[in-house]
């Protein structure tokens, strides 16, 4: 069953602001490495109410993400201690992907 445009706009608005979430995570946590990379970032938004989510739709969430300056993208490998092994391409948020994360975070708690 194929969904309405304005479901998949839904969809697609949840789960970025869903990665937002998790990239903003990922500052405040300050992990070795700041970041996550792409395929981290699929693997947890399965745990976090998105198990349909494949790897080409965080691919094309990240891409709008970074194209509208919302996140930036990290290429320089690094060895990351956490993670026990070398990271290279990683997201982080940026501060517009800031503001709007808060400001959507505020719209859903007024409703």
């Amino acid at each position: 069953m194929i969904e309405a445009p304005e479901a998949q706009a839904r969809e697609l608005h949840l789960e970025m602001v869903e990665v937002l979430k998790l990239l903003n995570r990922a500052e405040e946590e300050g992990g070795s490495v700041e970041g996550f990379e792409k395929e981290e970032l699929w693997h947890m938004l399965g745990k976090v109410g998105f198990p349909a989510t494949t790897l080409v739709d965080v691919d094309r969430t990240l891409s709008v993400l970074v194209a509208n300056g919302l996140a930036r993208t990290l290429t320089d490998p690094e060895y990351a201690w956490d993670r026990g092994r070398v990271v290279s391409e990683r997201f982080t948020i940026t501060l517009d992907g800031k503001r709007l994360l808060l400001k959507e975070i505020e719209r859903v708690n007024r409703v």
